[in-house]
């Protein structure tokens, strides 16, 4: 299996491990719900099935995620804020390995213990990141070549910020679940729609963002040229 089928193939894996453990959770966690529970709530502090979710469902996804980036990255062609933006990418994984190194109290207050102040210190910074990230690889060689791709990840970095906040409005609590999906969801169809323009079209991409014509093909057509005519003329 060459790079390019395996990037692709741990970026399909990965989501669909992600579906599975989000349902998964959510059936075997006594009063979970999709709807108003966060994600984070699925190995709080003391709860069901708490340490089974923290390494079969949040390590187990950040190391997905994890070998798709290292995978991709050779593959990427992105140069200026997009590679910036690649890196930002970094983010995704970071938050489901959040949930391993500091999970959150029961019911994932605003305040609470040490391990619930650093899992929202942190996660504001990912969620930020994953924002920041998926706007700036919009502005990748490839992924300027499709105009309503673009658009798409722009107005999911520009939702993530936005839903964020709404989330921990105490008159939304009974949707925070399913707001944090639906993210989930844009973001996940971020990467599946941006695949081949980023990773599938191996093209030369100069300083300026823009792309160099094949150096190849130009002395093959020069060659061809030259050699009509050195030809004898009839």
């Amino acid at each position: 299996m060459d790079r390019l089928k395996l990037a692709r193939t741990l970026l399909i894996a990965s989501i669909l491990y992600v579906v599975a453990f989000y349902f998964v959770g959510s059936a075997i966690k006594p009063g979970y719900s999709q709807l108003s529970n966060f994600v984070s709530e699925y190995n709080a502090a003391g709860t069901a099935w708490a340490r089974t979710l923290t390494y079969a469902g949040y390590l187990a996804t950040a190391l997905l995620l994890s070998a798709f980036l290292i995978c991709a990255r050779p593959l990427a062609q992105v140069s200026g804020i997009s590679r910036v933006g690649f890196g930002l990418l970094w983010s995704l994984p970071a938050s489901f390995l959040l949930g391993v190194l500091a999970p959150c109290d029961a019911g994932c207050p605003i305040e609470g213990s040490t391990s619930q102040t650093l899992h929202n210190v942190f996660g504001i910074l990912v969620y930020f990141g994953m924002g920041a990230g998926i706007v700036l690889v919009s502005f990748a060689p490839g992924v300027r070549l499709f105009a309503w791709r673009r658009i798409f990840l722009l107005l999911t970095g520009v939702a993530i910020p936005v839903v964020f906040f709404l989330m921990v409005e105490s008159d939304l609590s009974a949707w925070r679940g399913l707001m944090q999906r639906l993210l989930d969801i844009a973001m996940a169809v971020s990467l599946l729609i941006s695949f081949n323009p980023l990773f599938g079209q191996h093209v030369e991409v100069g300083p300026n963002s823009s792309f160099k014509p094949n150096p190849l093909r130009g002395r093959l057509n020069s060659g061809v040229i030259a050699q009509k005519q050195e030809e004898p003329q009839p």
